[in-house]
Parts: structure tokens; sequence; C-alpha cells
């Protein structure tokens, strides 16, 4: 080790600045920072050595290599003519003086270097005024995202390393897995019970249920990052709260782990989370299956689904800079992995593309260049689509015209303008695109154009169910005591299905004779009473009423009568009917359905309802056959959207495939379920029934008219503009 370094207790090499009386060189080199460190990191994918400088300014840090760990140590007193052969004759090493200005540049863009007179100073004000922000780019950045720190918690997390050092982790880790597996098995054998509990907690209560238990599993997930950060002795510099477009999420600062040699301490850090959260969702999944209805169990509940589903879809995901994306860092040994795989994929795109003769950013081997491109490529696609949902939430978020000005800045600004700056380094470097390439893109382009105007889509998708052209469902009237059930299966037209039979409706009736026929005898008895005329005509008046009564009442008891109103077969009879049974009023009895005739109900989305007519064809199959297409075509289409589904096996919440949002319950009405895209019924006949004899749900494909991408595009944006043009 040369002079002009120091090594701390930690084993890091500890930069110092040349001399201030060092005498003048030719060519000096500038001074760096004495605050700097610099240590060993794990070495790079070819074996080479590697090492990170840390600025503890900025708490940032710098990977390099091994001829820029060389050109640092032999950095004091040196020029660059004195620094190039003092590397070169003291390492295996053959430096240029290239490679001295590139590393000189890499730290005065990085702000590694000593401001020793007012000309640096200046320099150094002018780049932060370069760099810093507008009030508008600032407030842009930070409405989306801001932090607010809450706890320095190093004290606590050492104190608590003796403890867990006494722990047997693979034991627990094992354990937990056996218990995992369990409660997964045990959930599979019920697993109707969890899915309706999940539908059934979209409450108010329930929407609380599950934050209480997501922040107590994000605790836990944030407490297993700062232990684990702890026991592998990175600084834990403060815990707290983030808010992600206004909505509060934990977070711990663990930016000092990059100081670690061996990446899978890193990768444990990264991973301490998402293992502490499943850890969790297991334990609450067996618990769940064991412990008896109530509130605990609830609480197990919303544990369980709250971290598998939350720790499957969004934390181990490694397009978002969440932990996913560090596991995957630390798995590969890759820092900064989304922007140095989006540099091979902008570099791939303009050789690929434009023809550019241009340099990779870095040299990996082909399969794990072609890897890294392909996870860029799939990384913009993901965070096109949530900045468009990031777009879509401000919307709805903030008061409409707020909501609007922000949804713009948010495409513009994450979205277009990445796109634009790319496409001016394309303008500035259109010289470089060869003549038989240009004739080859504008191909391209004419083709795509093609595409999007030439009205070649005409199918129109929908849901449906398929049933017999005439059933009924029948029921009571009204709440009455079963006579008799039927025994057999095939009922003509007028046959007698269901008797039955209401005492109320009788004593009624009785009642309502003898008031009739009490009136009657009054009615007799007035005869030579010198004021019988006048009471004659009050009497007769209540004679007819009640005569009325009594008549209603018997037309009212033969509804009780349930007769076949056409030709069919009865199905699905409660099992629990019999003589002497009471029924309520409207509940289902039983299903008469004629299987003559068979008809499929489909329904479509508003925004396709000017493509079909009646009369178009159709095809449809059973959803559980994807492969058994059958003809027809549109006999009907109602004009007013669907607001009820009219068979609960279409219902979203009961596995079918429409999509349905439950109403408040009004004054003297239950809740119900309400579809909730604007879909519209249409009635279709088939030229053959499906291979079915059962009521079904199946999807229907509509030739429908002819209709272009762009124009089907513009034709829903403008829908959308004049539906929430309203303020």
């Amino acid at each position: 080790m040369s002079d002009g370094t120091s090594v701390d207790m930690t084993g890091a090499i500890r930069l110092k600045a040349p001399p201030r009386k060092a005498p003048p060189r030719k060519v000096p080199l500038p001074p760096i920072r004495d605050e700097l460190i610099l240590f060993a990191a794990a070495p790079n994918e070819d074996g080479t050595p590697a090492w990170m400088i840390q600025d503890p300014v900025t708490n940032r840090f710098y990977r390099i290599g091994w001829i820029d760990f060389e050109l640092l140590v032999h950095w004091a007193d040196n020029d660059v003519a004195s620094l190039v052969r003092s590397v070169n004759e003291q390492t295996p090493l053959n430096v240029t003086v290239d490679d001295v200005r590139q590393l000189t540049k890499f730290l005065a863009d990085n702000q590694l270097l000593r401001l020793n007179n007012k000309a640096d100073v200046a320099k150094a004000m002018a780049r932060a005024e370069g760099m810093k922000r507008s009030f508008f780019e600032w407030l842009l950045h930070n409405y989306l995202f801001f932090r607010l720190p809450l706890v320095r918690p190093q004290r606590w997390l050492a104190a608590l390393q003796p403890f867990l050092a006494r722990i047997h982790m693979p034991l627990v880790a094992g354990v937990i897995g056996v218990i995992t597996l369990v409660g997964m098995y045990l959930v599979s054998r019920q697993w109707d019970v969890f899915t309706h509990t999940l539908v059934d907690n979209m409450t108010l209560s329930g929407m609380l249920g599950y934050g209480a238990a997501l922040l107590f599993a994000k605790t836990l997930h944030e407490l297993g990052h700062a232990l684990v950060a702890t026991r592998y002795g990175v600084r834990v510099a403060h815990m707290g709260v983030a808010f992600l477009v206004l909505l509060p999420m934990l977070y711990t600062d663990t930016g000092e782990s990059w100081r670690l040699k061996d990446s899978r301490q890193r990768l444990a850090i990264a991973a301490a989370g998402i293992s502490v959260e499943l850890a969790l969702a297991g334990i609450a999944t067996l618990v769940w299956t064991l412990a008896p209805d109530g509130a605990f169990r609830n609480g197990m509940f919303f544990l369980a689904t709250t971290s598998w589903v939350l720790t499957l879809a969004i934390n181990a995901s490694p397009f978002m800079r969440f932990d996913g994306y560090f596991i995957a860092s630390d798995l590969m040994d890759l820092p900064n992995l989304h922007e140095r795989s989006s540099g091979l994929a902008r570099t791939w795109m303009r050789r690929s593309l434009l023809g550019f003769d241009e340099k990779w950013p870095e040299h990996f081997p082909l399969p794990k260049r072609r890897a890294l491109i392909g996870f860029a490529l799939f990384t913009w696609l993901y965070r096109l689509t949530v900045f468009i949902g990031i777009a879509l939430l401000v919307y709805y978020f903030f008061f409409k015209l707020l909501g609007i000005l922000l949804m713009m800045l948010e495409l513009v600004w994450f979205i277009g303008k990445p796109v634009m700056k790319e496409l001016e380094v394309w303008k500035k470097r259109r010289a470089e695109i060869s003549t038989p390439r240009r004739w080859w893109l504008a191909a391209f382009a004419l083709l795509a154009v093609g595409v999007l105007v030439f009205p070649f889509s005409s199918r129109v998708s929908g849901y449906g169910w398929f049933h017999a052209q005439n059933q009924q469902l029948i029921h009571a009237p009204f709440a009455a005591q079963i006579v008799s059930v039927p025994t057999q299966r095939q009922f003509k037209t007028g046959d007698v299905l269901f008797v039955l039979e209401s005492s109320m409706l009788s004593i009624a009736q009785d009642k309502s004779r003898q008031m009739a026929q009490a009136r009657d005898s009054q009615i007799a008895g007035l005869l030579g009473l010198p004021d019988g005329e006048a009471q004659r005509q009050t009497l007769n008046s209540q004679k007819a009423y009640f005569e009325a009564e009594e008549k209603m009442s018997v037309d009212e008891l033969a509804r009780l009568t349930l007769r076949a109103p056409f030709d069919g077969e009865l199905h699905d009879v409660d099992h629990g009917l019999a003589p002497g049974v009471w029924v309520k009023p409207r509940e289902p009895l039983a299903i008469l359905v004629d299987r003559k005739a068979w008809v499929i109900e489909a329904f479509i989305a508003e925004a396709d309802l000017d493509r079909v007519a009646v009369g178009q064809a159709v095809r449809a199959r059973l959803l559980s056959d994807p492969m058994a297409w059958t003809g027809g075509h549109i006999e009907a289409i109602d004009v007013s959207r669907t607001l009820a589904l009219p068979s609960p096996m279409l219902d979203a919440t009961n596995g079918g495939p429409i999509a349905t949002v439950t109403e408040a319950a009004r004054e003297g009405k239950e809740r119900s379920q309400v579809v909730r895209d604007a879909l519209f019924r249409v009635r279709i006949a088939l030229d053959q029934p499906l291979p079915t004899n059962q009521v079904s749900t199946v999807r229907v494909s509509i030739e429908g008219k002819t209709e272009s991408i762009a124009s089907k595009a513009f034709r829903q944006m403008a829908s959308i503009f004049i539906r929430e043009s309203g303020f």
C-alpha cells in the first residue's frame, strides 16, 4: 500500500487529499474529498476485484473496478503522468492517460473532489443550480411519493441481537414451512368457505379489519429488514412512513447494505421482509382453519389474505423498486439493475431499429445481456401500466378539475417525457441511419398505420347464459301451507303442480261471507219499519263490500293452486317440501322447463352496442367446453342497460363471468347485487343446441360491424370525454 492512504479498524481504505504544500505539477491531479471511504466489494462477474466508494454526506455508493482502485490508491502526491507511470510500474495493469481522465470526470460529476478555490466552488454551485428543480418539478415528483422519518432504531435493534442470536433460525424456518403447508392443505379442503369469507368481508368494518392487519403485517415486515441488517453490521439510519399517491406505508432505510461484500448477506436483508410476512401468512392461514367462528378467526383471515396477496403481488415484483427488485439485484449481483438494464435496452433498440454503431454500455455474456434487455423491456411495459393506473388514481382521488390536470401531468411527465427524450436522440443522429433502413422503417410505419386505420376488427365478445326458451320459476304468491307436492316430472299446460292453503284467507273468506249474510238478514228485517228504506241503502252497500271481500279471498285461494303455464318438465324441486310445511312468499319451489327450445341471453358492453344488429351471425360455446362452438343469430337487443342479472350463476361473486357491486340497502329493501359495467342484453337463437341439457354459462362471439383500432380508440375516448366533461 502506497503513501497517502490509511486503513481504519473496519478494513476500509480512507482516501486522503494530497498535502496543500505540494509543488505544482505540469498536469496536477485535483484533490479528493477527505471524508470519502473506499472498501472492498464482491468480485465482478468475470472474477476481477471490485471496490465501493461511500460518500457519507449523501450516503451514496459507487462501484469501481481494479484500474480505478489502483489509480485512487496512487492518487496522492502525483500528477497525471507520474500516476500513470506509478501504476504501470507497481501493478500488472496497463493504464493510460485516458483512464485517468475518465476517472477524474467520474469523480467530478459525482462531486467527490475537494473544492479548493473559488473557481471550484463556483463550478459546484453552478452544477447544483443546474440540477436544482423548480418548485413545480419538486411538487410533481413529491406529491406522489415522499418520506417522513419517525424513529432512529439503531440502539434497540442492537440490544435485541443477543436474544435473536440464541434462536436456531433453520429450525424455526423448517417449522414455519411445515405450518404453512398444513395450513394450505386445510384451506384447500374448505376453499369455498375461504373465498366466501373474502367476499363477505368487503364491507366498511371488513376494510377496517384489512387496514389493521396490513399495518401489523407491514410493521413486522420492516422489522425483519431492520433486524437482519443490524445482524450483519449495517446501520439502520431511520424508519418511518412513506406516502405513495398519498397512501401511507412503512419503510426502513437499509441503504448502507451495499457496504457488505457478500451478496448473500445483502440478499438476506432484502428478503427478510418478505420472509417474515410469508411466515406470518402461513401461521395465520393454519390458525384460521382451526379457530372457531368469531372476531379472532376474522382477524387471522385478514392477516393471511393481506400478507399473501400484497407480498406475492407487490413486494415480490422486481419491476418496481420494492423488495423483489433488491432481491433480483442481489441474486445477479447487479446494483442499479433497472438503470443498467435500461441502458442495454436503449442501446439494443438503437442498434436493431436504427442501425447505430453504438457501443454497449457494459459487457456481459450474450445470454445474460439478452436476459437483461428482455427484463428492461418488460419493466417498461409494467411501469407504463402502473403509471397509467396512477394517472387514473389521481384523477379519481382529487376533485375533477385538479384530477384532470394531475392525470395529464402524469401521462406527459412520466410517460411522454422519456419517450420524447429518446426520440430527440434519434433525431439528432438520423444522419447515421442508412438509406435501406430508412425505407424499411418507413414501410414498417405505413404497415402500423394501416393496422390502426384498416377496419378489420369485427368480433364482439360477451358472456351470458344458456337456458330453455320457456322456463319459469314456481313460487308461492304469499305465505301459505303446502297441501300436496308433485310426484311426477312431466306436465301439460294447466296441470296442477302444487296445492297450497292459507288458514288466514279461509278465515277471512268465512268472516266476509258471514258478514254479508248478516247484512242480508238485516235488510229482510227492515220491512214495515218507518225508516227502513233509509237503512236499506246503507246495508246494501255494506253487503256488496263483504261479498267483494269474499270473492277476493276466493280468488286469492285459487292462486294457491299452482298450475303449469306451458308443457314442460319440473326441476330443482326443494327436497324439504312436504304437506304441512309453510313456505314464504316468492320462495322458489321448483323450475318448470320446456326442453324443446333453448336460447342464449348474452351481455355486451355499451361501447359495442352500435356494432351489433338483429340478424347478425353469432358463435357460442360453453365456458366449460372451449372447443365446441355452435352457430346462431341475434333475435333481439335490449334498449336499456341491464341492472340485475337474471341468474346467480352469472355473478362474479358466485364464480360467474360478470362483475357486480353491492347496492346499498334502501328502506324496506335488502341489499342487492347490481351489474358493475354498462351491459346490454342480447337474445340469441341457436341453429342447434349446445351439448348440454342444463342451464350453463356461455361465451359468445358476434360477427359485428367492422371497426378499426384507431376509430374504436377514438370512440371510446370521446365517450369517456363526454361522460366526464360535466363539472
